[in-house]
C-alpha cells in the first residue's frame, strides 16, 4: 500500500479556480521590482519563490492558467478567471519555476519559509520612483544577480534569436 506524503505547502489563486501544492519549500524568495511585474501587480514589486518545477503539482484549474510572454526570457501564468498572476518559469532555467508569494496558502506550510534573499531590478527607471526599499542589507542587484545574467547570456548563445517567419 503507497502512501502519499503530504505537500510542503499549497497555494491558490484569489478566486480558488487554480490550486497546486508542492513538495518542497521554496529555496529562495525574490523581490522583482522590474515595471512588468509592477504593472501585473499593481505594487512597487511581486515576490517570487523558486522550486524545483518537479515539485509543483497542479491540484485544479490547470486549465485555466493562461500563459503570457512578455519578453523572450521567460513565461508567466495567470488565472484567467480572476487574473491573479501564479507563476514564472525562465527559459534558461526549464527545471525551476518562480510561483508567486501571494499565492501560497501559508497555513498550509509545514516549515518555516526562507527570507527574501535578493531584490532585483531596483535601479532608478527600473523600479518604482515612489517607493524606497527598505535598508535591509538584503542584497540588490540593478537588473538580475550576477551568476543568474551569465546563465541568460549563456543560454541565449544556443537559442537562436526569434525573428520572421
Amino acid at each position: 500500500m503507497s502512501t502519499k506524503s503530504e505537500p510542503a505547502l499549497t497555494g491558490c489563486c484569489q478566486c480558488g479556480h487554480v490550486t497546486y501544492s508542492s513538495s518542497s519549500l521554496p529555496d529562495e524568495f525574490t523581490n522583482c521590482h522590474c515595471q512588468t511585474c509592477r504593472k501585473l501587480s499593481g505594487a512597487p514589486f511581486i515576490t517570487f519563490g523558486r522550486f524545483p518545477t518537479s515539485a509543483i503539482t497542479w491540484t485544479s484549474g490547470e486549465e485555466s492558467l493562461t500563459k503570457t510572454t512578455y519578453s523572450d526570457l521567460a513565461e508567466r501564468t495567470h488565472c484567467a478567471a480572476c487574473g491573479s498572476p501564479i507563476s514564472m518559469q525562465y527559459k534558461c532555467q526549464p527545471g525551476l519555476i518562480s510561483i508567486t508569494a501571494g499565492t501560497i496558502d501559508e497555513d498550509s506550510v509545514k516549515k518555516e519559509l526562507p527570507k527574501i534573499s535578493e531584490q532585483i531590478f531596483v535601479e532608478e527607471g527600473k523600479k518604482a520612483g515612489w517607493y524606497d526599499i527598505p535598508d535591509d542589507k538584503i542584497p540588490r542587484y540593478s537588473k538580475f544577480p550576477p551568476s543568474f545574467q551569465r546563465k541568460i547570456e549563456e543560454w541565449k548563445k544556443v537559442v537562436p534569436a526569434p525573428g520572421p517567419e
